[in-house]
């Protein structure tokens, strides 16, 4: 059982990976998204902005203001709203590869191919069944996921969209793949 187990969740890592680098870099709708584009000599102005008055890593939400501050600025609610995340990273040589989402698309998929390992016999006697179960899991994460994005800063309705379908649709497939992977107990 416990190399089914095993078998299944790297099955399932592989979908989620091979499904991720598809919906994320090779179909050109989330691009169409969040790349908008802007003139270079204003890209260049907001990287030098960056690189002269943020120093520390961390998300920012400009502007935030307190009460006290927000009554200085006479048009401070018609300022526009929005974060970064900023790594003070390149994109050349040095830039850093971080492992870390390779290690959550393995161990991720291995928990919930754990997780239906140990569900009730009646869920694992019908594939249907056992493809929900996965779905709901993914489901509930990126429920988790999708509402930390939004309380982080306003995002823009469309790209909270395609998120959630990208979610359900990544959950879909590792689910069918545990399900067809685990097969129901024998006794």
């Amino acid at each position: 059982m416990k190399k089914d187990v095993v078998v299944a969740g790297l099955l399932g890592a592989i979908v989620m990976v091979t499904w991720l680098v598809i919906s994320n870099a090779m179909i050109p709708y989330k691009s169409s998204l969040i790349h908008r584009q802007l003139p270079l000599d204003a890209q260049l102005e907001i990287h030098q902005a960056l690189r002269s008055h943020i120093t520390e890593n961390g998300t920012y939400s400009v502007p935030y203001l307190s009460i006290e501050q927000e009554e200085e600025i006479a048009d401070y609610r018609s300022q526009p709203v929005y974060s970064i995340t900023y790594q003070g990273v390149t994109h050349g040589e040095g830039a850093p590869m971080t492992l870390t989402p390779f290690l959550v698309a393995l161990v991720v998929p291995m928990l919930a191919a754990w997780m239906l390992s140990v569900t009730t016999d009646r869920i694992r006697s019908v594939y249907l069944l056992r493809v929900l179960f996965v779905v709901a899991i993914g489901v509930i994460i990126a429920l988790f996921d999708d509402v930390l994005q939004m309380s982080f800063g306003p995002q823009p309705k469309d790209y909270l969209a395609f998120l959630a379908v990208n979610h359900l649709v990544c959950w879909t497939l590792v689910g069918l793949v545990l399900a067809w992977r685990l097969k129901p107990r024998t006794s």
